[in-house]
This record gives structure tokens, C-alpha cells and sequence, in this order.
């Protein structure tokens, strides 16, 4: 048996789920750019570009004298611009730091040395894990208002596009999926994925709404480029990229824009434990973020140091 390997560290994730023959996605339409087979897009030039990311921790656990749990969580979106010039920040990261607790029970503001931690009551929450699984939700919700905000250019959200509340996303965003979690072709489609060489994409195809996540989107693959390609299988460079529904040679421009620009951003094994799918400037943006946010080690011991004074 010959065997090959996720590009991915396993200690970040497993990105390449797909352990079955599970179906994909109801109401996936794929005939919309026939022939299907793979395209490779020539180059073109790129335009301002914005690339958004976010981070989140979990500072602490805390209960009230009644025994009820919530969690102090530090979270932090920002963004580089890409243009003419370069690439740089652009402007200050959103910090924020929030108490989050099941709906119902006695929390108020916490307030610790330098950390204001903001209240927020969450429904349908019943314990501690459904608590934690919603950091995520807190975190992407501050990168899609930060996307809101910035001006012309092409937004390229580092993730998944996430609907926040009363936030509809912005004209000329993309978001990507770096991890294959979730199945979206039908089989005769999904072959394509195994054929697709490095810098090409398959046909966008459409993916209704549904309950998790309210927007009609279109999508398609790429397959970046992985170096040294010997060890790894052939799912290892894939990226599924998205942008919300409308018309649609606007998005197959966007698709067509989205390989070069993609490909040319995507980072080495040599150099990054998530790569290719970690876009290097993202993973600049990253590191920047964490600083911004507090090494865990000092904000958990002032938060020590609060509870005891």
C-alpha cells in the first residue's frame, strides 16, 4: 500500500475529511460554466486587494457565587491592503474582549487591570461546550464588520463568508474554505478535483442557502501550488473559494481573478505547518493579531491576579 500525506500538520487540523461516501450538499447546480473540466485562467493584473483575518482565545473560565460558568474570551480581526505600494496594514486591529454566558444567568461587566471583558448573553445555550463552540461565531462576526468597513478593492475574507447579524457582506468579497470538511459535488463533478493541475479551477457551480447559513453562494476549486509535491496526495493543495450569489460573469471573472492572485499568495511546507492553504499574508496578519491581543501566559495571570485582590 502506498501512502501520502496531508500537507497540513495534524496538529492544526485534518483537513481533508471525506472518510466515507457521504452525499453532497442538496441543490448544488453545476451547469453553469459547461464545459466541466478543468480552466486555467491566464494572469492578469491584480487589483487593491484587502485580506481579512481573525483570531480568538479563551482567557478563562469563570463561574458567579450561583455556580454558573462563563468565559472570558479575547478577540481580534484586521486586515492588509495590497496595492500599488505594497503590502501593509491597514489600520488598527479591533480588539475586543467579551463575557460570554448562557442567557439567564447573573453576569455583569468584568473589569481587570487594563481587560474590560464586555457581557454578552447568548441563547440556546446549556453548557459549558456549546458555550465555547459559539468563540468562533463572536470572532467572525468582528472580521465581517471590519470588512464592512473598508472601501473599494477586493476583499479576501480568510475563511468561509459568515453572514453576521444585520450585516449583509459587502459588494467584491471572496472567502475560501481551507479545510474540506463538507462535500459539495455530486460524484460525476467531483472527479474533476483529482485532474486539476496547479493554478487551475473548476467551474463555478451554486450552493443554495440553507438553516446554517442564510446565502445563496457561488463557488469553485483551485488547486494551488505544493512544494515538493512527491509526499503529499493529490487533495493536499485544494481550496474551495466562494463569493455571495448574483450575477454570474461577475463571478466567473472573480474566479478567473482568483486563481493567479491565490496561487501567488499561497505559502511553503518549508515555512508554514498549514500550508499551501495559509496564505502567507495571512499568515503575517496572524502573528500581528497576537500581539495585539496579549501573550495568554500575562493576561491569565493578571486575570489571577484581579480574582484574588
Amino acid at each position: 500500500m502506498r501512502l501520502r500525506l496531508e500537507a497540513w500538520n495534524p496538529d492544526y487540523a485534518l483537513p481533508q475529511v471525506g472518510l466515507d461516501d457521504s452525499s453532497s450538499v442538496d441543490g448544488v447546480v453545476t451547469d453553469l460554466e459547461p464545459p466541466w473540466q478543468p480552466l486555467e485562467p491566464p494572469a492578469q493584473e491584480w487589483p487593491v486587494l484587502y485580506f481579512v483575518d481573525g483570531r480568538q482565545r479563551i482567557d478563562a473560565v469563570v463561574a458567579n457565587e450561583h455556580g454558573q460558568r462563563a468565559l472570558l474570551v479575547t478577540l481580534a480581526a484586521g486586515a492588509l491592503v495590497r496595492d500599488d505600494a505594497g503590502i501593509r496594514l491597514a489600520g488598527e486591529p479591533r480588539v475586543e474582549r467579551v463575557l460570554l454566558y448562557p442567557d439567564g444567568h447573573e453576569f455583569g461587566p468584568v473589569e481587570i487591570g487594563p481587560f474590560y471583558y464586555r457581557p454578552v448573553a447568548l441563547k440556546g445555550i446549556h453548557d459549558l461546550r456549546m458555550l465555547a463552540a459559539k468563540v468562533n461565531e463572536q470572532m467572525r462576526t468582528l472580521e465581517a464588520r471590519l470588512a464592512q468597513e473598508l472601501q473599494e478593492g477586493l476583499v479576501v475574507l480568510d475563511g468561509p463568508i459568515f453572514v453576521a447579524p444585520g450585516l449583509l457582506p459587502r459588494p467584491g468579497v471572496i472567502g475560501y474554505a481551507k479545510t474540506m470538511w463538507q462535500r459539495y459535488l455530486p460524484p460525476a463533478e467531483e472527479r474533476i478535483l483529482s485532474l486539476l493541475a496547479p493554478c487551475q479551477r473548476t467551474p463555478v457551480f451554486r450552493i443554495p442557502h440553507n438553516a446554517r447559513r442564510p446565502l445563496e453562494l457561488f463557488s469553485w476549486y483551485i488547486r494551488l501550488p505544493l512544494n515538493p509535491t512527491a509526499p503529499f496526495h493529490s487533495g493536499a493543495a485544494l481550496l474551495r473559494v466562494e463569493t455571495p450569489a448574483g450575477d454570474l460573469e461577475h463571478a466567473r471573472a472573480l474566479a478567473d481573478l482568483s486563481v493567479g492572485l491565490l496561487c501567488g499568495m499561497a505559502s511553503s511546507p518549508s515555512r508554514d505547518p498549514r500550508a499551501p492553504q495559509n496564505l502567507i499574508p495571512v499568515g503575517g496578519l496572524e502573528l500581528w493579531l497576537g500581539r495585539h491581543m496579549g501573550q495568554a501566559e500575562v493576561v491569565r495571570r493578571r486575570i489571577l491576579q484581579g480574582l484574588f485582590s
